[in-house]
C-alpha cells in the first residue's frame, strides 16, 4: 500500500475495517446488495443494468465519495464511456453543484470531510447511502425510459 502524507495524516493511519463496520452496522440492507468490497470502497450493485455504485472513502484527500465503478462479474465494464451519452440527463436529476465532484471519476458526489475524526463517521455512512441511493434513483429513471 502507498503511503500517502497529506497535513501530517497518512492513509494507513485510517481504520478503515472500523469505518466498514459501522457502515454495516448502520446500514444492514446494504449486504444484500454487496457487488464487492475493499479496504477503501464497498460497492453497490444494479445488475439490471449492469452497473456498480461505488461508495468510498479518501480519508487522505479528505472526502467520501460515489461513483460508477468496474465490477466485471456484474457486467460494469466501460461503465462510464456506456453512460455518457446519458450524463447530462443523470447530472440534471442529481442536480450536482461543481464542487461536488472530482475530476476524472465520470458521474460522482463527493462529500468534504475530516474522515479521520471517528465521531464523522456516522454522518459519512448515512451521507454515502443517501447518496448512493440518489444516484441508483436517476439512473434507473434515466436508463429505464431508453
Amino acid at each position: 500500500m502507498n503511503e500517502f502524507d497529506f497535513g501530517g495524516r497518512r492513509a494507513s493511519e485510517f481504520r478503515h475495517r472500523g469505518f466498514w463496520v459501522l457502515f454495516a452496522e448502520r446500514h444492514p440492507q446494504e449486504k444484500g446488495r454487496l457487488a464487492r468490497r475493499g479496504p477503501w470502497f464497498w460497492q453497490r450493485g444494479l445488475p439490471d443494468f449492469a452497473l456498480v455504485l461505488s461508495m468510498y472513502v479518501a480519508p487522505a484527500q479528505n472526502h467520501v465519495g460515489v461513483f460508477f465503478g468496474r465490477n466485471e462479474k456484474f457486467g460494469a465494464t466501460e461503465s462510464w464511456s456506456r453512460l455518457k451519452p446519458f450524463q447530462p440527463a443523470i447530472e440534471a436529476r442529481l442536480k450536482l453543484k461543481p464542487e461536488q465532484s472530482c475530476e476524472g471519476l465520470g458521474i460522482n458526489s463527493i462529500w468534504r470531510v475530516n474522515c479521520y475524526a471517528e465521531d464523522n463517521w456516522p454522518a459519512m455512512t448515512d451521507w454515502l447511502v443517501t447518496e448512493c441511493s440518489r444516484f441508483e434513483e436517476a439512473v434507473t429513471d434515466v436508463l429505464g425510459q431508453r
